[in-house]
């Protein structure tokens, strides 16, 4: 994939997919459990310009923990919640694109329907 660029604030962000292919899952597996947080971590883990987001303090990886501190310190540069989210969902497609299969993601989505309510009685 071609590195792709999304903007926040002024600033234009370089994208740059993650080279760790178990990055890339973990990011595709937290949006599932939270969308803006998996969203903040990719855009920290894929961003190669300057000014790249760097959370301060050290911690086993956790994608959602990761993203909560990429959130607050792109807040605490004053850019708007809405606008990094944004951003990030642009970086969190860009990582996890081409990791699951089209028949995974029918399967998935077949699975995920509620049953069909009993008519007899």
């Amino acid at each position: 994939m071609a590195n792709k660029t999304v903007s926040l604030g002024d600033e234009t962000i370089t994208l740059a997919v993650p080279s760790s292919m178990a990055v890339r899952y973990d990011l595709l597996s937290a949006g599932g459990v939270n969308w803006g947080r998996a969203a903040c971590a990719a855009l920290a883990l894929s961003w190669h310009s300057p000014r790249k987001s760097r959370p301060k303090a050290r911690y086993r990886f956790d994608p959602l923990e990761f993203g909560g501190r990429v959130m607050d310190e792109l807040v605490d540069r004053g850019h708007p919640p809405p606008e990094i989210v944004a951003a990030g969902i642009l970086a969190w497609n860009a990582a996890t694109e081409g990791l699951l299969t089209v028949s995974e993601v029918e399967e998935a989505e077949g699975n995920s329907e509620a049953p069909e309510p009993s008519t007899s009685k």
